[in-house]
């Protein structure tokens, strides 16, 4: 989780690499920024994020985050300085700072954070990170043409954000180097004995991530892919670092061995959102959702769609075009096929096989005796063929409404399981263990699937072993 303005990766599908501390200088050695010039520089990014990413808006945990975290700003080494907390709707493990005290911590990991103590270590790290003023710092020890190399890294060997957030943390982890890493891991120590915290929440925190590093090389493994590991904070330390273990020990000699804060965790991330948000994502303009199974596909401006039972019925924004979806049971035939055999639609215009998210399709349009010809798609979808159909009046607008038939069609797209779509996200919830609860047995009735078992392990703190305690309050996704 290492904060430097340089490493910010932002937007559903592209990057938002901030360069401004570089681009004011021709020389390789940067200068120490100012504090007004980190100050403005922090805005100007926290208003991009705001435009840009989506925000976690349960009023309950953000201002829980807020809370621990001006807290620990009251007993840090900056107390006068403004901190700005904000949770990202991210189901990834990240948090990061840019200069100017703006702290950003994702959803996805607070999901697996067991305690507000585990929670004030990551926020006092990334404190820390800012009171130091380690990007300032690393930037003029960091040389342009370096810079440049990092950048062109990012943007040649990803698009996707999750990718190049973890391409360009593990850069500027190594950009900070183990000392500075270590500085704020003995800043951050001090701050939270200092608000009444036990500091040794911060090897719980490195442990929890060196298990999920663990547990995400197992699903690469068996996908056949390259691990999407975290290298962010403690990303430098391995799993029993002695001397972060000396520092935290002497940060709670210093005040006592503070509170863990496990009862007020509990209760500010009950039913926090598990996984992918739906219900965010649903807020998407021109996208319309349907069901059994679910889907979805996006219109163009102006265009409405509605549904009643199993056809679906788009209107354009002017008269003379409209376009209907109907959704019946497929065949063991083509999709080519079933237009000719099933639809008795015997002779296709432009007749074109295709694939659409990974589904068999076909697509042409049907002769009319008089006007204009007519677009069809169908595509296969599980066991059901979505039926498209273009009707076009006014033979001014056939152009125009073939176009927006086609980008409708082609952006067709099968979604999650129903209880992930729609419009109830999977969540937290705590539930006391009995004698004979266990993991198995919950990832089984919960419907977890493969990783079930492994999550709810993780989410706990008994990864790889282990069963919950009779009477203990545990996490389940559900």
């Amino acid at each position: 989780m290492t904060s430097t303005v340089s490493r910010l990766v932002i937007g559903s599908r592209q990057l938002l690499l901030v360069s401004l501390l570089f681009a004011s200088t021709a020389s390789h050695a940067l200068l120490m920024l100012s504090a007004a010039k980190e100050q403005e520089i922090g805005q100007e990014i926290h208003a991009r994020i705001l435009a840009e990413m989506a925000l976690y808006e349960d009023p309950k945990v953000v201002d829980y985050v807020r809370r621990v975290g001006n807290k620990l700003v009251a007993h840090s080494d900056s107390p006068e300085t403004s901190f700005t907390f904000t949770v990202i709707d991210d189901p990834e493990i990240n948090a990061f700072a840019t200069p100017g005290g703006y702290i950003y911590i994702h959803r996805g990991l607070l999901g697996y954070l067991r305690s507000e103590a585990q929670l004030a270590a990551v926020l006092a790290h990334e404190i820390a990170h800012v009171t130091a003023r380690h990007a300032s710092r690393q930037q003029r020890a960091q040389t342009t043409s370096n810079v440049a190399a990092g950048l062109l890294a990012i943007l040649s060997r990803s698009g996707e954000v999750g990718e190049a957030t973890a391409l360009w943390g593990a850069a500027t982890v190594r950009g900070y180097g183990r000392d500075m890493e270590l500085e704020a891991d003995g800043i951050g120590a001090q701050t939270m004995a200092k608000a009444g915290y036990d500091s040794s929440a911060i090897i719980e925190v490195l442990s929890l991530l060196k298990d999920h590093e663990r547990f995400e090389k197992q699903r690469a493994r068996d996908a056949g892919r390259e691990p999407r590991t975290y290298h962010g904070l403690f990303a430098t330390h391995p799993r029993n670092d002695r001397r972060l273990a000396e520092m935290v020990s002497t940060g709670n000699t210093d005040a006592g061995a503070g509170e863990s804060g496990v009862m007020p965790f509990r209760i500010a991330t009950d039913r926090l959102v598990w996984g992918r948000n739906v219900q965010a994502s649903t807020a998407v303009e021109n996208r319309f959702y349907g069901e059994n199974p679910p889907f979805r596909f996006d219109y163009p401006a102006g265009w409405s769609f509605s549904q009643s039972g199993a056809t679906v019925s788009g209107t354009a924004p002017q008269p003379g075009a409209s376009i209907n979806l109907d959704i019946k049971a497929r065949t063991v035939q083509s999709p080519e096929q079933y237009i000719k055999n099933t639809l008795g639609i015997g002779f296709l215009k432009k007749s074109q096989a295709f694939v659409q998210a990974g589904l068999p399709a076909h697509t042409g349009f049907v002769p009319a005796k008089s006007g204009p010809d007519q677009p069809i798609a169908v595509i296969y979808y599980q066991r059901q063929a979505y039926i498209f159909r273009g009707v076009i009046s006014d033979p001014s607008r056939e152009e125009a409404i073939n176009q927006d038939f086609m980008a409708i069609v082609r952006s067709f797209a099968p979604l999650p399981p129903a209880r992930l779509v729609g419009l109830e996200p999977q969540r937290i919830h705590y539930v006391k263990a009995t004698a004979n609860t266990t993991f198995a047995q919950l990832a089984a009735h919960l419907k977890l699937g493969k990783y079930g078992e492994q999550e709810l392990r993780l989410i706990n703190g008994y990864y790889p072993r282990g069963e919950p305690v009779a009477g203990e309050w545990i996490k389940i996704i559900r």
